[in-house]
This record gives C-alpha cells, sequence and structure tokens, in this order.
C-alpha cells in the first residue's frame, strides 16, 4: 500500500483502509521476521558449523602443535645423540691420532737413540783407530831412529872397510854384521 493512499473520513482515515493498511504491514513484517528468523537459523547454522570448524581447527592445531612438540624433542633428542657420537667420534679419532703420534716419536726417539749409539761407536772406533796411529806412528819413528842409529854405525862399518880394501889389507870378520836388526810388524786395527 505504499502507493495507496488511506482516505479519510469524517473523524479519521476510513477504518477498512487503516485496518488494510495495518494488515499489510503486519504481513510485511510477517515476512521480515520470517526472513529475518531464517537468516538467523542459516546465521546460528553457520555459527554451529563455524564452532565445529572452529573446534576442528582448534583441535588440528592442538594435534599440530602436540606433533610440533614431538618434532622439535624428537629433533632435539636426535641432535643430541648426532652430537654425542660426533663428541665420541672426534674423541676416539683425537685418542687414535695420539696413540699414532706417540708410536711415531717412540719410533723416531728409538731410531735417532740407535743412530747417536751407532755415531758414539764409530767416534769410539775413530779414536781407537787415531790412537792406534798415532801409537805405530811412535813406534815407526823408534825404529827408524834405531835403524838411522844402526846405519850410521855400518856405515862406519863400511868406511872402515874400505879403508882396508884400499890399502890391501885383508878384511876382518864383523861380528856387529851379524847381528839382527829388529823389524817390528805393524798389526791392522781391529774392527
Amino acid at each position: 500500500m505504499a502507493g495507496k493512499k488511506l482516505r479519510s473520513r469524517l473523524f479519521g482515515f476510513k477504518k477498512s483502509d487503516v485496518f488494510d493498511y495495518i494488515c499489510e504491514l503486519d504481513e510485511k513484517a510477517e515476512a521480515r521476521i520470517v526472513e529475518k528468523e531464517k537468516e538467523i537459523t542459516e546465521l546460528k547454522d553457520r555459527i554451529t558449523d563455524l564452532e565445529k570448524n572452529r573446534e576442528a581447527i582448534i583441535s588440528v592445531l592442538q594435534t599440530a602443535e602436540a606433533n610440533a612438540k614431538k618434532m622439535v624433542d624428537s629433533a632435539r633428542e636426535e641432535a643430541e645423540e648426532i652430537l654425542t657420537r660426533a663428541e665420541n667420534d672426534a674423541r676416539e679419532k683425537k685418542e687414535l691420532v695420539n696413540r699414532e703420534i706417540e708410536i711415531k716419536r717412540k719410533a723416531v726417539k728409538n731410531y735417532y737413540m740407535n743412530e747417536n749409539k751407532k755415531i758414539e761407536q764409530i767416534r769410539s772406533d775413530v779414536e781407537r783407530m787415531r790412537e792406534s796411529s798415532l801409537e805405530a806412528i811412535r813406534r815407526f819413528e823408534a825404529e827408524l831412529r834405531q835403524v838411522g842409529r844402526m846405519t850410521e854405525n855400518s856405515s862406519a862399518y863400511v868406511n872402515s872397510a874400505m879403508e882396508y880394501a884400499d890399502r890391501g889389507t885383508n878384511l876382518e870378520s864383523f861380528s856387529d854384521a851379524e847381528r839382527t836388526i829388529p823389524v817390528h810388524i805393524v798389526e791392522p786395527i781391529g774392527d
């Protein structure tokens, strides 16, 4: 009745028009109420669905949070195990390397000790040889001096013999000529 006008009468509007207008308004209001109740029902259903979804989401989030916590805890435990294994491996490798270094250090020390012993033995041998050589040289020089003295004596004998020969006299035998000249053999120095 939006386009209709209420007709007037004496003492106001016509009752039937007012009644029709009110009925029409009532029907429209009723229709709007039904529509709004339908919307309210739909909204309530939607709210219920949203609450169910919210509860499902909360449940999923709680499950995801629990799973994430489990995964973090599991990852932390795994990382700690890996770290422990790595530390143990590193410690074992370090101990192995230290043992190898100690073995090699001992081997090098033994090698140098043996080489030093050999060098000391060679020094000792060289010193003995030097002392033996010096002693042999001293003995040789003493022998040479003795031979030199004997040679001096023998040249006097030779000169005497030549004088006799020049005079034409017979030579007398020289008792000193039969004397043996000591000869010393120098023995090689032992190894």
